[in-house]
């Protein structure tokens, strides 16, 4: 009886030291899992074609930005999840530790840099002239005396003003400008040149010129990190390697178009902040 009692409790032992040895592999096993699938959240404002918008018909984001965040994710071993906002909830929402990363048309201001790490620039915004096609308006000179088109309330009318006899009109939204230069009501509006890379390519009869632009670091893309993130290197290293590899120029020529982007690669040449 004794030896039956003993035989019972070597078995329970055993299948509790098995149970326990199963226990832990599985909470071994869940953890690798949970490490293996590592999500970023990236936090977005989608209204800011052709760097991030929402697809026609669909859900899906699309954009520079988009395609930028892609590929370093992938070079990382990151999942991306998108959480699209107002672009006055980006900081915020990182800095309460709600996102990972910002990559959404941001500048890394003074004011952002005392919250946030950023990367290196990566796109350096200019301005540009839009004109019907044939009219090759190149410089802000070959306006002397024309109508000039802008969005009220911005920048750009103080650069119309700038130019010799020119009539500034200040209408209220660049769709209308747009249409006024194709009228002919406009000889040319000024505008972003991203911005105008995307009229140009939805209006056949338009074609733009980007003009050289003062640009600062303040006035500058980058991406958008937690303060002093280990990963602000790492993605300075993708991006250099972006730019050295063509992957840069074949998102821009992707959403900008080749003569677009052929004529921001070549201002960008000559910025000191580029270098």
């Amino acid at each position: 009886m004794k030896k039956m009692i003993s035989l019972l409790a070597v078995l329970v032992m055993t299948v509790s030291l098995v149970a326990c040895g199963q226990s832990k592999d599985s909470t071994k096993d869940s953890e690798t899992a949970s490490e293996e699938k590592d999500t970023w959240v990236m936090a977005i404002n989608a209204t800011f074609p052709p760097f991030e918008s929402i697809d026609n018909g669909t859900d899906n984001y699309v954009g520079i930005d988009i395609d930028i965040a892609n590929h370093i994710a992938e070079k990382l071993g990151k999942e991306l999840e998108i959480n699209d906002m107002q672009f006055s909830a980006l900081v915020p929402t990182m800095e309460s530790g709600r996102a990972d990363l910002i990559i959404s048309g941001i500048s890394p201001t003074e004011e952002r840099q005392k919250v946030l790490s950023f990367s290196n620039p990566y796109y350096f915004p200019m301005n540009a002239i839009i004109c019907a096609k044939g009219a090759d308006y190149t410089e802000l000179g070959q306006l002397e005396g024309k109508i000039i088109g802008v969005s009220m309330g911005t920048s750009y009318a103080e650069i119309a003003k700038s130019v010799k006899d020119a009539t500034v009109s200040e209408l209220d939204s660049t769709p209308l400008v747009v249409q006024d230069i194709l009228s002919g009501r406009c000889d040319a509006g000024i505008f972003d040149a991203t911005q105008a890379a995307v009229f140009v390519q939805e209006n056949e009869g338009l074609e733009c010129h980007i003009i050289s632009s003062d640009i600062t670091l303040e006035d500058t893309f980058a991406i958008a990190l937690p303060k002093d993130s280990e990963y602000v290197d790492q993605i300075n290293d993708i991006l250099a390697e972006m730019n050295e590899d063509g992957t840069l120029h074949e998102i821009l020529v992707k959403y900008m178009g080749e003569d677009t982007t052929a004529q921001y690669e070549k201002m960008v040449q000559n910025l000191d902040i580029a270098k």
